[in-house]
């Protein structure tokens, strides 16, 4: 049963796949560099790899915004967000599908009363502008360097045409590779808390984890709509926008796949980190915009006389209709899914203020005087819980959420065997497993008891705070073991 509720995040994966083509290699068919069935080849192959090597950088972070917790959720999300891509690509519009399911997400936010990570929001929707305008830079910036040695080139013209040609592979290649590392935290990401999938172990030889399955499935889904759709939109990305040369699509496609790997990449966030350089945020841009934003610089280095304004006005409109729509789609969608289909979008939970949680509130160094009229209580969301604080101007806004984290109820028996059943035992350590084992049984009603109980540990490297600011990439880690433990023992 759990299987046909993925059937929203296929469709969802499909939508994609129908404009990443367009998006990647778009310009190069319309200059009739390559053929269609070799672009999608190329694109379907790297896609995959992308997706299942790097995928889950862009996925954390699409989950800080907004973590739907049950299947029923996710299913609905990824259904408003596909619906909204449908509606928009059938006007052979590139569309944003990292908006539309931002925008979903944040609707699931509104109906189940969770509070919405503005802080992760802003970070998304900056980084799209962000890319964009790198995107033109950069293309521009290629445009003007690799013009002057094309002009001097004493190369036959088809000796040019085929280095040009070859360019297109490799760049296209690269390109896809990023775009699946990046763009698939749309797709599946909304299913990560709630996977079906369990590890797959061969010997000692390799293994390939539940999220890497859930990915493969939705890079599979992406194929498919490569190859069922997208030579429509290929035409307004590689033909409407800007008349586009061999050469010219080729810097476009190079400085699509650059900025996609600057905010996809693992590897090179973690190469940062170590030498205590800033980051760049891992947060799924839209290639669309990207792309656009190429072309779009190229144009406007060559003087922008030959740029269709009135194309790109309709795709900037449909990249604000995009996250609203899809808002609008999820809430009203969620609401049907529950109401009349008696399916549960959402795990009932509860934030309580009693003796317990205020000591770790004051502990924290929290002014419990600000308290007075939450002391005793408990509350069914967190939006409950906020708008009560709030509404006292006692304490800030940070200061409410963190105090909201520390009074959820999220219940938890520690059980290794049933960590082992689900193959996540793997993420651990030996050293790890064999503390967990000193635990087992024991049961704890939130999140930060179970930590504090592990905090005593060395070996289990959860150290005080400080250690943030030393090493964040460490940190990310012990979070992320966290976080298993967090949903692997929950219990109702």
């Amino acid at each position: 049963m759990i299987f046909i509720y993925l059937l929203s995040g296929l469709y969802m994966g499909w939508s994609l796949g129908a404009n990443t083509t367009g998006n990647v290699f778009g310009a190069a068919v319309e200059t009739r560099m390559l053929k269609f069935k070799n672009a999608a080849l190329i694109a379907s192959i790297f896609i995959t790899l992308g997706a299942l090597l790097e995928g889950s950088g862009p996925t954390q972070t699409l989950g800080k915004l907004g973590s739907v917790d049950a299947i029923g959720g996710a299913f609905t999300v990824a259904l408003a967000a596909a619906l909204t891509i449908t509606l928009i690509v059938r006007l052979g519009i590139p569309i944003s599908t990292s908006q539309t399911i931002v925008g979903a997400i944040v609707g699931w936010n509104f109906f189940s009363g969770r509070l919405t990570d503005f802080r992760s929001l802003i970070t998304i929707a900056s980084s799209w502008v962000i890319a964009f305008v790198v995107s033109a830079a950069i293309s521009a910036l290629l445009f003007f360097m690799v013009k002057p040695w094309n002009n001097r080139s004493k190369r036959h013209l088809l000796e040019q045409d085929l280095m040009i040609r070859y360019g297109m592979v490799l760049a296209g290649a690269f390109g896809a590779y990023s775009l699946g590392a990046n763009n698939i935290a749309t797709v599946v990401g909304v299913f990560v808390p709630v996977s079906p999938f369990k590890d797959i172990a061969v010997g000692n030889l390799f293994r390939i984890t539940g999220i890497q399955q859930l990915y493969l499935v939705g890079a599979l889904s992406i194929v498919v709509g490569i190859y069922t759709y997208s030579h429509k939109v290929m035409r307004t990305v590689g033909k409407d926008i800007f008349q586009l040369s061999p050469l010219t699509a080729l810097v476009a496609l190079l400085a699509q796949a650059i900025v996609l790997f600057l905010f996809a990449s693992k590897s090179l966030y973690n190469l940062l980190l170590k030498f205590h350089l800033p980051t760049i945020p891992l947060v799924p841009v839209s290639a669309t915009q990207i792309i656009v934003g190429a072309v779009v610089g190229i144009g406007l280095a060559t003087g922008g006389k030959n740029l269709r304004y009135n194309i790109l006005a309709k795709i900037s409109l449909a990249w604000i209709l995009a996250p609203v729509l899809a808002f609008l789609l999820s809430y009203v969608a969620l609401f049907i899914t529950q109401n009349v289909f008696e399916l549960q979008v959402q795990k009932e939970t509860s934030y309580i203020f009693d003796q317990r949680t205020i000591s770790k509130i004051q502990e924290e160094g929290y002014d419990i005087d600000a308290l007075s009229t939450v002391n005793g209580r408990s509350f069914k969301t967190e939006d409950a819980v906020y708008q009560e604080l709030i509404d006292q101007e006692k304490l800030s806004k940070e200061e409410i959420l963190a105090i909201i984290a520390l009074t959820e109820v999220h219940k938890m028996k520690v059980d290794v065997a049933k960590l082992k059943a689900s193959n996540m035992h793997r993420a651990f350590s030996k050293k790890e497993l064999a503390i967990l084992k000193d635990f087992d049984g024991k049961e704890y009603r939130h999140k930060w008891q179970l930590r504090e109980a592990l905090s005593v540990y060395p070996e289990y490297a959860l150290f005080p705070n400080v250690i943030k600011e030393i090493d964040k990439n460490h940190n990310r880690i012990v979070e992320d073991k966290l976080q298993i433990l967090y949903r692997n023992f929950r219990i109702e």
